[in-house]
């Protein structure tokens, strides 16, 4: 189980332009997470050794929020950008032979949800599991047993900010590999942004009939938590380098008070 950083409380306008920016950032390679993202569709096309199971995934939502009302957080709702990106994890653990959140080039949960949960706007967190029964099929009941009893696992099932989730699970056979991509949404885009961009305005235009409003954004290194201011509403965003950045938006949370949430990664240039 691993769960990344929520989003960064910031107070004031002057104190997110000064002490909480940076303006000397650097874009990560382009290539490497366009190649990422292709693979991650392709594996959600075409699994290897196996198919997805709708109704395993479906049944461990039903069994997720049975323990959330036994233990008190609200039910979580079911999210279609979630499922791709468990899905595409599961069929890529499968690839590798790698069960773990972090692929060995470096990609966590939150740049699979930033690459395939493109009208998502929050911080999410990510379980994994595989399971190969001495006898008889796997079931949903051993797989949400076995994140009950691990208390990494078992924090992201009852996490009380956790909205939405999404569950991969491919089976392989008798054997079974399952994701859970959980998250707190806190902001929804009209409609998928772009992963490929070739200026900023064209993020700043995908952002303009978000619920509730985005009026600002920064952006960092996809996974990181150092930002660069690129566009207050009503002012011409700032040049950035191409390359591939995170969405970073700033969230209203009072007078002069901004959360800053996760959002899509896109490619500029």
């Amino acid at each position: 189980m691993k769960l990344i950083a929520r989003r960064t409380l910031l107070a004031g306008g002057a104190a997110l332009a000064s002490t909480s920016v940076s303006t000397r950032l650097w874009a990560a390679p382009p290539q490497p997470w366009i190649a990422y993202e292709r693979r991650l569709r392709g594996l959600l096309d075409d699994p290897p050794g196996g198919d997805f199971d709708p109704d395993f995934e479906e049944t461990l939502l039903d069994l997720n929020n049975i323990f959330r009302r036994r233990q008190g957080p609200a039910p979580l709702a079911w999210d279609r950008g979630l499922c791709l990106a468990a899905r595409a994890h599961a069929a890529d653990m499968a690839r590798t032979e790698v069960f773990d959140h972090v692929t060995h080039e470096g990609y966590s949960p939150a740049s699979r949800v930033g690459l395939l949960a493109r009208d998502l706007v929050g911080a999410p967190g990510e379980n994994i599991a595989m399971r190969l029964n001495a006898s008889g099929a796997v079931t949903a009941d051993q797989i949400m047993g076995q994140w009950r009893t691990s208390p990494g696992h078992r924090a992201n099932l009852l996490a009380p900010g956790f909205t939405h989730v999404g569950y991969g699970v491919l089976r392989q056979g008798p054997r079974v590999i399952a994701v859970g991509a959980y998250a707190e949404v806190a902001a929804r885009l009209a409609g998928p942004a772009p992963l490929r961009v070739r200026a900023v305005d064209e993020i700043a235009r995908a952002l303009s009939n978000a619920a509730p409003a985005i009026r600002q954004f920064s952006v960092s290194e996809p996974g990181g938590e150092v930002l660069t201011t690129t566009y207050v509403e009503g002012r011409s965003p700032n040049v950035l380098q191409p390359g591939a950045w995170q969405l970073r938006p700033h969230l209203s949370s009072g007078e002069h008070r901004y959360q800053v949430a996760w959002g899509p990664v896109f490619v500029l240039g």
